[in-house]
């Protein structure tokens, strides 16, 4: 258990007897296929990717010069579970341990997938604050976040099967209680980022594109 990620989650988890352990589904993803057509070759694309790593998905990016950044930070916090703020650590001297980057390193795309809906607001408050510090003006986030009562206690894997559709694959059987971000939190959290488009999606996600200001 992650102490200070997962201490003030909610306690409420239910187990399901079905599906499997493991499951897969593909989804159309309408933001991630305006993400793409602002990809250009002639160019060079500095991407922070906040999921596990996927072989797919940094051979979907070699297509473009792009330098590619993959910090598997759930799973990270999980291993670090000394870092907590009643051991001393602030939220932002977490985040400055756990994504160091150079003063001059600046994203124009942050992959934070569904990263945001294991947060409370003010571990979302403190990250996006890090991630603000490393962005430029256009800088974009790319973030699902759930509209469902229940997700899954580990962040979902994401696959790009290609320029609109992905694949999603559940980990674990057990469900937590999903914070369920509305759009004037989202608003007040993301200060220096605006929603640019969102899209609500069939299976309970809203995907969001955030711009930075």
């Amino acid at each position: 258990m992650i102490r200070w990620f997962g201490s003030r989650a909610p306690k409420e988890v239910q187990r399901q007897n079905k599906p499997p352990e493991s499951q897969t589904s593909v989804h159309t993803s309408l933001a991630f296929n305006v993400v793409y057509h602002q990809l250009r070759k002639d160019r060079k694309f500095h991407v922070l990717d906040l999921g596990s790593a996927c072989k797919q998905n940094i051979d979907f990016f070699a297509q473009f010069p792009c330098k590619v950044y993959i910090e598997d930070l759930y799973d990270t916090l999980a291993s670090f579970d000394y870092l907590s703020p009643e051991d001393g650590f602030s939220y932002e001297r977490i985040f400055d341990y756990l994504l160091p980057y150079r003063n001059d390193t600046h994203f124009d795309l942050i992959l934070a997938w569904d990263l945001f809906n294991y947060l409370d607001r003010e571990q979302f408050h403190h990250l996006v604050r890090h991630l603000r510090k490393f962005s430029r003006k256009g800088t974009v986030i790319f973030s699902l976040i759930s509209t469902l009562k229940h997700l899954p206690e580990k962040p979902i894997q994401f696959r790009i099967l290609d320029s609109e559709r992905l694949l999603y694959e559940t980990r674990s059987t057990v469900l937590r209680a999903c914070p369920r971000y509305q759009q004037t939190d989202l608003d007040h959290i993301l200060n220096g980022f605006r929603t640019c488009n969102s899209f609500l999606l069939r299976n309970g996600f809203k995907e969001y594109l955030f711009l930075s200001e």
